[in-house]
């Protein structure tokens, strides 16, 4: 069964806040959600675990990747936004300035289309890396 990229795109914007898996059976994504009680949580966690062949543990490429496609969105403006972009990010907090400095710029629609082309390029990476059949 082939996995649909964007769903695991939008999976993978997530990863950093829920834990998730590709179902190789089903060609779907399922993500633990976040108001299960702990014993829910933990059962359906260690089921999926269990059955490594059939489930795929998501990895979370926000915390890992953010900085830097954040770092590449801004060295594609102009020299003026790059550097004002790049002051953003230095520093405490940088994630968060960066983002209302894209904002601001009124740059909003170009960061969330820049940021969905990584998470799609992304989702097609970890695929190819897991040897899943995906479908754009």
């Amino acid at each position: 069964m082939k996995i649909k990229l964007e769903e695991l795109a939008t999976a993978l914007g997530k990863s950093d806040i829920l834990p998730g898996y590709v179902d190789l059976a089903e060609g779907r994504v399922i993500m633990l959600r976040d108001d299960w009680q702990d014993d829910a949580a933990l059962e359906h966690a260690l089921r999926l675990e269990d059955d490594f062949n059939r489930y795929v543990p998501l990895i979370n490429i926000c915390d890992s990747d953010e900085y830097g496609v954040m770092q590449a969105f801004a060295e594609r403006q102009s020299a003026n936004v790059c550097r004002q972009l790049k002051n953003a990010l230095a520093g405490q907090g940088g994630s968060l300035h960066f983002l209302q400095q894209v904002k601001q710029l009124q740059l909003r629609q170009a960061w969330d289309d820049f940021w969905h082309a990584h998470l799609i390029d992304a989702a097609r990476f970890f695929c190819e890396e897991n040897e899943i059949e995906y479908e754009e």
